[in-house]
């Protein structure tokens, strides 16, 4: 192998792909914002912990700020549009889960909802966030795990059922075994 330095900014880069999730919040006034992640890990299995890293100005971490809970949703495949939609600047109060012609369900232990289309959801209450560079990572623990009937086989995720979305970076993502661009 031959070797090139790279810019230390760019670090991250090599960590792909990842999951992608999106997340659900709501404000104080109750007004539903989702947008995707893929800055995010599960940090600890007892109590069930998991992790996503955000920038001050994203209104979600604003939302999360106020209300403390959020709702982790795991797209699949069948959303990948709709799922760049929802990442789309749009001014505080506008639902994106509307804008995405997504449907809201609700959950049962926190105020934001779960979104139907999706794979599973993790309904979460913060434990702590803490600054991190230029994003905040925001930790919640899972109080809640509702998912589709087929998301697992013999206790791992089924892949190949789900087709989880792998984010490699800008448009790029691994649907499957094939890189998929969203136009």
């Amino acid at each position: 192998m031959e070797f090139t330095d790279l810019d230390v900014e760019n670090a991250y880069r090599l960590l792909a792909p990842r999951p992608t999730i999106i997340v659900t919040t709501v404000n104080l006034k109750g007004q539903v914002n989702a947008a995707p992640f893929s800055f995010t890990m599960p940090v600890s299995m007892v109590p069930p912990l998991i992790a996503f890293a955000s920038v001050l100005s994203h209104h979600t971490y604003k939302n999360i700020e106020e209300t403390q809970q959020f709702v982790i949703n795991i797209p699949g495949e069948n959303i990948l549009e709709k799922l760049w939609i929802t990442g789309e600047k749009f001014p505080p109060g506008v639902n994106e889960l509307e804008k995405a012609d997504l449907t809201p369900l609700s959950s049962d232990l926190v105020k934001p909802p779960s979104i139907a289309e999706c794979i599973a959801h993790l309904e979460c209450e913060v434990k702590w966030i803490k600054k991190a560079g230029d994003h905040q990572i925001i930790v919640g623990e899972v109080l809640k795990v509702h998912a589709d009937k087929n998301a697992l086989k013999d206790g791992l995720l089924n892949a190949e059922h789900v087709k989880p979305l792998l984010h490699v970076g800008g448009v790029n993502f691994i649907v499957g075994d094939h890189l998929k661009k969203v136009e």
